[in-house]
């Protein structure tokens, strides 16, 4: 019969590789990141392979009795395991964000949720770190969303849009991938900087 994997032995075969979210990192690897042209801490690929290794050990970490007695029951009467049972839910997702007629909706909910909590957090932390990745996230989505205006005639030639969109709010925001610091290092910062001079050599000649 099945028997639900304990936490110890699924995290026992899976090889993890230490990450740390942006604001636990030491001052060299943020100078690192800084750089110009310096490529995210970990690539797209490496990153989602560091978010699945942590979103596993989240699964399998305790919640308190009453949540691991009702995951324990889950596994056992669908014989899946509880990560299985994460990608079936991913899954789903994933198709109402091409199918369904709220995956706007959903989109802009997976977009919304988990940097909207972070933010306040680093609003409230003394530490101002981590406040240049949040700002260019909100830039992005808040562009991403005046895109939205356009969804209908995209999704007819396009029906990715919205899960492409998703994941590529997902890139920016998850620490394992940290895509909002590097966007901003490699094309905003240098695109606002090449318009500041742009205003002032404009300025310039009209005095």
């Amino acid at each position: 019969g099945f028997v639900p994997t304990s936490p110890t032995s699924a995290m026992a075969s899976i090889q993890t590789k230490p990450t740390q979210p942006l604001s636990q990192r030491s001052q060299k690897e943020k100078v690192a990141a800084a750089a110009p042209g310096a490529a995210p801490l970990n690539g797209p690929i490496d990153g989602a392979k560091f978010a699945n290794q942590d979103f596993v050990r989240f699964l399998y970490a305790p919640h308190g009795p009453q949540a691991d007695a009702i995951i324990a029951t889950v596994e056992t009467s669908t014989k899946l395991k509880r990560e299985q049972i994460g990608y079936a839910i991913g899954g789903v997702v994933a198709l109402l964000l091409v199918l369904s007629s709220i995956a706007q909706l959903i989109c802009n909910l997976v977009g919304f949720g988990y940097p909207a909590y972070v933010s306040v957090k680093a609003i409230r932390s003394p530490s101002k770190d981590d406040d240049t990745q949040w700002l260019t996230y909100w830039t992005v989505f808040g562009f991403l969303c005046v895109i939205d205006f356009w969804a209908d005639s995209i999704m007819g030639y396009f029906p990715f849009f919205y899960l492409l969109k998703a994941v590529f709010l997902m890139y920016l925001y998850l620490p394992q991938t940290n895509g909002a610091e590097y966007l901003y290092t490699k094309y905003v910062d240098p695109a606002v900087t090449k318009f500041d001079a742009w205003l002032a050599k404009q300025s310039a000649k009209q005095q």
